[in-house]
This record gives structure tokens, sequence and C-alpha cells, in this order.
């Protein structure tokens, strides 16, 4: 489902070169910019170093020579994490909630329902924060046809083909009125 989903993203006329009637040629390049928010990158040292007063200190885990049942563990699964794994999962936390500030209010999965709670579409945005770019994605129908969405404004988000839908936000999502054909309806969006 999600894949379906994924696929409808397609590259919209700006993003996409061939779309847009320019041959390559002509098209301004532009020179890589590394992205504003970087992945978890440790350093060249990272897992070398020893944690202040643990130096010399050895991590002793008893071998498994013998498959182990889970009554054995006494509520135990796991040994407790080193310094390393600590610090490595809190780097990749940080890097997440870093990315996650970055995003809007419309950014990520949203489920279009009716009045009686039926899905009418899933959407997946895109919406940065600081309003550079336009909010952009993609739906599906509950019947499986795709296609783009886009917003207009911040209260209008078009879906080609389809119609548009005018938001209100609501306290756990939007309300939203769908127009489609000369009719319109009021549908509710949602995380799913």
């Amino acid at each position: 489902m999600l894949m379906t989903l994924a696929i409808a993203l397609v590259i919209s006329g700006p993003q996409d070169p061939a779309a847009s009637g320019t041959p390559p040629s002509a098209q301004p390049r532009t020179a890589y910019s590394p992205p504003p928010i970087r992945p978890f990158e440790p350093s060249s040292t990272f897992g070398r170093e020893a944690a202040q007063g643990a130096e010399g200190a050895e991590v002793w885990r008893r071998p498994i020579v013998a498959p182990v049942v889970v009554d054995a563990y006494v509520g135990h699964y796991e040994a407790t994490p080193t310094d390393i794994e600590l610090a490595y999962d809190q780097g990749v936390a940080s890097a997440e909630i870093r990315m996650d500030q970055r995003m809007g209010p419309l950014d990520g999965r949203w489920r279009v329902t009716g009045d009686d709670g039926r899905v009418v579409y899933d959407l997946i945005l895109a919406d940065a924060a600081d309003d550079t770019d336009p909010v952009e994605g993609g739906w599906r129908s509950a019947s499986g046809d795709t296609g783009v969405a886009a917003a207009v404004d911040a209260a209008t988000i078009v879906l080609d083909g389809q119609g548009t839908l005018r938001l209100t936000p609501g306290p756990t999502g939007f309300t939203a009125l769908l127009s489609q054909g000369g009719r319109e309806r009021t549908v509710s969006l949602a995380r799913p």
C-alpha cells in the first residue's frame, strides 16, 4: 500500500527537466550543496574512545555456547548497551529530531475520510517549515488511482485530476471541504 503511494509521488514538472520541454543542454546547472542537516556521521575516532573512568575496563559478556530458552533470561533479554552503542543511538535520534524540526504541519502521511468513516484518499505530503518550497506530494484513492497533490496556498491542496481540499485546522488534524466535479462534501484529515 505504501509502495503504491510512494510510486505515485511522481516528479512534478518544475523538478523534472524532461517535463519542462527545455533541452538538457539549455537547462541551468546548479552546484551541489550538502543537506542543511546531515545524517548522523560518527567521527573517525568514534568507538575508539573509552568513557571517562573506564579506560582500562573490558566489556564482558558471557559467550553463548548453546541455545538459550527465553525463561533463562529472567527479564534481561540483552546485555546492557555499551557507551559507544548509547552514543550512536543518541546521535541518530538527535539527527532525526533536527530533521523533524524542519518539517511543516502538513509534512508526512495523511488519511482523508468521509463523514461515514470510509477512506477517500491517502496522501503523502512534503512540507518545509520555512515555506521555501511549496507543499507537494501524492494521493491515492480508495479505488487505487494515484496522482500528484500540490498546495495552492496554506489552506488549499489540489489533487490533480480529482478536485481540491480546503483545509481548516482541527484538534487532531484537519477538517476539509472536498470539491469534486462541482459537488462539495466535508472530510477529515488525520494521521494514519
